[in-house]
């Protein structure tokens, strides 16, 4: 039995699905009672925790040997992942999955890096075999932003430079590849898009798959950080996320690392690509 934690997160939906298909028994772990019967419907078995509740993530990893966690951007994110990682442990799990983002160590120099390398510490001396999965920018932020595009054919830029963003589904694929291949204890994957895109270039894209000439429209940091607590985010988190995305104009933010083509076998799926399967989002409704 695998444990999936944040079961309908935007890399968790698509890892059920993957692992399901693979033939895998599969434990969704929601903290929303609504969304039960939905996973059940999907095949999963079903375990509603809360990650302030110990006890119930302990029920919720009773009887796996496997789990991957994901917590929300959240201020109190690191100790849910404590929590979740000594449920896990005392429940008998063997190997977590958990992930993290891309530049998490003891030596880094951002809030969001330190947050996730105290989780990634606390899991390395758990006992328990670990791998760890350690993405960019996920591609799926833009869909936040669809209808606005749809409906004033403009891209706004929060980042202001390069991003090399990566597909949630590609980020599945190599947790589905942890959490059932062979010799991935003590792994650390991280994960980029094919290429560092400009949020003009992004633009360019939109354009060229719906049709329409949509622009890129910068968006300031004052703009982002009002964005950001209207939408609940606490202060710190916002902190943090202003901290990340400010290395983008310097270029920071572009790299490509190769490892979703080097442990897949395939090339990460790109931008256009993840526009074009979505397509019918960015598009206006006739």
């Amino acid at each position: 039995m695998i444990v999936i934690f944040g079961a309908t997160g935007t890399i968790a939906t698509p890892l059920i699905q993957t692992l399901l298909a693979m033939g895998e028994k599969v434990r969704a772990v929601t903290s929303d009672p609504a969304k039960v019967a939905g996973l059940r419907a999907k095949g999963c078995d079903v375990a509603v925790a809360d990650f302030t509740d110990p006890a119930s993530l302990i029920q919720a990893c009773t009887g796996a040997d496997k789990a991957f966690l994901v917590t929300p951007a959240d201020a109190d994110m690191t100790q849910w992942k404590a929590n979740a990682i000594e449920a896990a442990k005392q429940a008998g799990v063997r190997h977590v999955v958990m992930s993290t983002g891309l530049g998490a160590s003891p030596k880094a120099g951002l809030a969001l890096g330190q947050w996730h390398s105290q989780s990634q510490e606390l899991l390395k001396a758990s006992g328990m075999d670990w791998t760890l999965v350690q993405p960019t920018y996920f591609m799926q932020n833009l869909l936040w932003q669809a209808d606005n595009i749809a409906a004033n054919n403009v891209y706004l830029d929060d980042l202001g430079g390069p991003v090399s963003w990566v597909d949630a589904r590609d980020i599945a694929d190599v947790a589905a590849l942890a959490l059932t291949g062979e010799n991935q204890n003590e792994k650390a994957y991280g994960l980029t898009g094919p290429e560092g895109l400009s949020g003009e270039q992004i633009a360019d894209l939109l354009t060229t798959v719906t049709g329409r000439k949509i622009d890129a429209q910068p968006v300031s940091l004052e703009q982002s950080r009002a964005a950001m607590g209207a939408g609940g985010m606490a202060p710190v988190v916002i902190d943090a996320m202003l901290e990340l995305s400010a290395l983008a104009p310097k270029g920071y933010l572009g790299a490509v690392d190769p490892t979703i083509q080097s442990v897949l076998g395939r090339p990460a799926r790109s931008f256009e690509q993840f526009i074009r399967d979505n397509a019918g989002a960015f598009s206006a409704a006739s």
